[in-house]
């Protein structure tokens, strides 16, 4: 029995740290074959400590059963780990320090107990710190981590230094020059190693707020660009509302006139020229005609600015869209989302000579607090970094970014491919 949670205890604390280590992590594609991998190593390393158990007794695996536990964790990030290697690092250095920390605090409030109760009572504080750690990693940690991740680029080389330093603090105080478990009730270590642990805290939240400041800075000048990009559509929406005011007071005022020139070929049975002339007058209307492409004023905005962008430069459109007049999302948001996409599809399409097809198609559709949105355009090769496209203008691929965060401030998802000649985007957003 005493045996057999041991091995219980070596088994909890691998599975304990790669699902906090998942929490954060961003896992490489293949995702199926990579988490499958991982996990073989994971039992490979499992089965060496049970096998060293049994061979050589406790002793001998206490000795090393540590590294062994890193060493499977460290694989289960070289294997599955997508993040850049400084926020890899950064996020292996942490979950190091709360696992030595979690051993370390099950081991002291055991203290007292001897053989199998020992061994039972430290494993059940040890579960009751998983359960209690790891849905905060996942509800409140993992989103925010992604969003820093994103926002910070050189500064994780420093941010490592925190991590690293709180580990070396650590394996100084709980190993050498006397282990731990060796201690007497009234070492000064226990409460060198708490207020450690205080610091450790105080430090990481210090941290965390640097990092949201950094983040909410970043948000708030994506949401002036956006705004700003909307005050562009609207006014390119009043100036088109202004004119076909005019053109309709124009129409009036000259309506005589025209009905006085087809009176006088009707009477002279010029047909010819009489056809012309309307045909000529059609095509007047309808440059300054604009398109009810549904019932959303924003939406509606975006989709007339873009299609009379295409139409100059020779690019087909092809919107089918039903969006409602008020859908419960945000005007920002909603010209981030569509204007981005369209802006990027535009600028695929001008990335093609005029001899190459050049086509935008939308579809975009609001029904169950469901927005889902798909743009297409023909395009030229792409290169994706990460699941995002690689943008070739200098300063670019700001626009994809900001989808992303958008899609999942709304609970909903985005994501981007390249099939057969074209570039698709898809993103769906959940009203609350």
């Amino acid at each position: 029995m005493y045996v057999a949670l041991i091995f219980l205890s070596f088994l909890q604390s691998v599975i304990g740290f790669t699902l906090m280590a998942s929490s954060t992590m961003k896992f490489k594609e293949p995702i199926k074959k990579r988490i499958i991998l991982g996990l073989s190593v994971m039992i490979g390393g499992i089965l060496l400590l049970t096998y060293t158990l049994y061979a050589r007794g406790t002793d001998s695996v206490d000795r090393f059963a540590i590294l062994v536990i890193l060493g499977i964790s460290l694989s289960w990030y070289l294997i599955c780990a997508k993040d850049r290697f400084f926020v890899s690092l950064f996020s292996f250095l942490s979950f190091v320090n709360i696992y030595v920390s979690i051993s370390f605090i099950s081991d002291n409030l055991s203290y007292g107990f001897t053989g199998i109760s020992y061994m039972l009572v430290r494993f059940m504080i040890r579960l009751l710190i998983y359960l209690i750690i790891l849905p905060l990693l996942y509800k409140y940690v993992r989103k925010r981590f992604k969003l820093v991740v994103e926002t910070l680029d050189k500064e994780w080389k420093a941010a490592n230094i925190v991590p690293f330093m709180f580990l070396v603090i650590q394996i100084m105080v709980l190993y050498y020059p006397v282990p731990y478990w060796r201690w007497v009730n009234n070492s000064w270590s226990r409460v060198i190693i708490i207020s450690v642990y205080f610091l450790f805290l105080a430090v990481y939240y210090l941290l965390s707020v640097q990092a949201t400041a950094i983040v909410d800075k970043y948000g708030l000048e994506k949401r002036h660009l956006l705004m700003a990009q909307q005050e562009k559509l609207w006014e390119a929406e009043l100036q088109r509302q202004k004119q076909e005011i005019m053109l309709a007071n124009q129409q009036r005022h000259d309506m005589h006139h025209h009905n006085t020139v087809i009176m006088d070929l009707l009477q002279r049975s010029d047909l010819t020229t009489l056809k012309q002339y309307l045909i000529n007058y059609d095509e007047t209307l309808d440059s300054h005609y604009s398109e009810l492409y549904c019932q959303n004023p924003i939406a509606n905005s975006i989709l007339n600015f873009y299609a009379k962008q295409a139409r100059q430069e020779n690019i087909k459109t092809n919107f089918n869209v039903l969006i409602p007049e008020v859908i419960g999302i945000d005007h920002v948001d909603l010209t981030c989302i569509l204007g981005n996409a369209l802006e990027n599809a535009f600028e695929g399409c001008l990335a093609l000579s005029e001899e190459q097809e050049r086509e935008i198609n939308v579809t975009a559709k609001f029904f169950d607090k469901r927005l889902r949105v798909q743009v297409t355009n023909t395009c030229d090769d792409v290169i994706f970094d990460n699941d995002l496209p690689v943008s070739k203008k200098e300063g670019g691929g700001t626009g994809t970014k900001s989808i992303l965060y958008t899609a999942e401030r709304y609970d909903g998802t985005a994501g981007f491919t390249v099939m057969d000649g074209k570039f698709i985007s898809q993103i769906v957003l959940n009203v609350k």
